[in-house]
């Protein structure tokens, strides 16, 4: 098992170096690799033949780049063993003979040449096809699990939207009504993208949804949810995940956060009048373009739960609980908002979010969940951006 897994990962080493070469440079490497088989098949003689070191190039054009340059590869190859065989009979010889042996040498090897770079090439295609269904599938499920609608209680109301910069993401978020009085917040962060990860977060949000409604306990049910990411994934794969219930009758969150950056409440009865306790991590140069020049609220961070999942099935996770009043308001993202950076390399950062909150605490949470992206897009400028942005905005009302 060892050594298939260190085998695949040579592998995996060998394409990912290929796969970012562009197609110049590959083909030119393709080309001098010919010539220099053609090379050493000449000086190591006809007891030593060379002739299958010739496929090597051939695939590794007709993968990457398809039917049209593998063809091109193929018949470069067998002109270049042809010459090889003309010298070689030159050199034993002293002449050159041109029969019909020749040319017959000549068509075989170029169409054994053709033939394997049109069937590497078929079967590149094929393989796209099927990652593109993959794709696709993945991407339909996906969205059905992301554009729920988001459910509000009679007190609290809640907003969350994720913004990816791939159409497939790791981040994700969930709201789920399951009493009356009672609202399940979840986010979380899949290692990885692409593929491998959606799916594996459309599997976590499937457990957490099976279970969520029967999990009275919400230390168990982070354990059962790190278990079976445990179970069903490689070593390399993991999550962070946070899960708050709020109760509409008591106001309070009880929550778990297995490793995942902690979400944020901001007190806005309990003012804190220009600084902020050293545990929020709010800075003055951490406003935002228009700095908020009232009072700040005091900032709570949910920090209580254990490791991140999928690193020890043994883990155990602490549940806290944190009692919310009238115009609090609750923050969970993923560290693609508080880490967006600007042409500068500055990172957004939890005080330019603080602050906009701050500036405008009278507004629903949607409406603060559309101006801290708007902030984020005017702080970001034209700087590319890689992670993606998960943000959940609840307001007590």
């Amino acid at each position: 098992m060892n050594h298939r897994r260190h085998t695949g990962k040579i592998m995996d080493i060998l394409l990912g170096h290929f796969g970012r070469q562009s197609p110049a440079s590959l083909l030119t490497r393709a080309f001098l690799t010919i010539i220099l088989i053609t090379v050493a098949d000449y000086v190591t003689g006809p007891d030593l033949s060379l002739f299958i070191f010739y496929f090597f190039p051939i695939i590794t054009v007709s993968w990457f780049l398809g039917k049209r340059q593998g063809i091109v590869m193929a018949l470069s190859a067998g002109v270049a063993a042809a010459l090889h065989d003309l010298l070689s009979m030159y050199s034993y010889s002293g002449a050159i003979p041109v029969d019909v042996l020749q040319y017959w040498g000549f068509l075989q090897r170029t169409g054994v040449f053709l033939i394997v770079s049109v069937i590497i090439a078929a079967l590149r295609s094929s393989e796209d096809e099927r990652r593109h269904d993959e794709y696709k599938l993945a991407h339909e499920v996906q969205s059905f699990l992301q554009n729920q609608p988001s459910p509000s209680l009679d007190h609290f109301s809640c907003f969350g939207f994720c913004k990816s910069y791939d159409h497939l993401t790791g981040d994700f978020f969930d709201l789920v009504r399951f009493a009356p009085t009672k609202l399940a917040i979840v986010v979380g962060d899949i290692c990885g993208k692409g593929v491998s990860a959606a799916l594996l977060m459309a599997y976590v949000q499937g457990v957490l949804r099976s279970h969520v409604l029967s999990e009275q306990k919400l230390g168990g049910l982070m354990s059962v949810v790190n278990r079976a990411l445990y179970l069903s994934t490689a070593e390399d794969k993991f999550a962070t995940l946070f899960i708050g219930i709020y109760d509409d009758e008591s106001r309070t969150l009880t929550y778990v956060n297995a490793g995942h950056d902690p979400p944020a409440v901001l007190r806005c009865n309990g003012m804190a009048g220009g600084s902020v306790s050293a545990s929020s991590g709010w800075t003055r140069r951490d406003t935002a373009q228009e700095p908020f020049t009232g009072p700040l609220p005091e900032i709570v961070k949910l920090k209580a739960g254990g490791l991140l999942l999928g690193v020890d099935p043994s883990a155990k996770y602490t549940v806290n609980a944190e009692k919310l009043h009238l115009g609090d308001i609750l923050l969970c993202d993923t560290d693609g908002v508080k880490e967006a950076r600007n042409e500068q390399g500055e990172m957004y950062g939890l005080g330019r979010m603080t602050s906009i909150v701050s500036a405008h605490r009278e507004k629903s949470s949607v409406e603060l969940h559309g101006l801290i992206l708007e902030d984020i897009e005017k702080f970001v400028g034209m700087e590319p951006q890689f992670d993606d942005m998960t943000l959940v905005v609840g307001k007590v009302l």
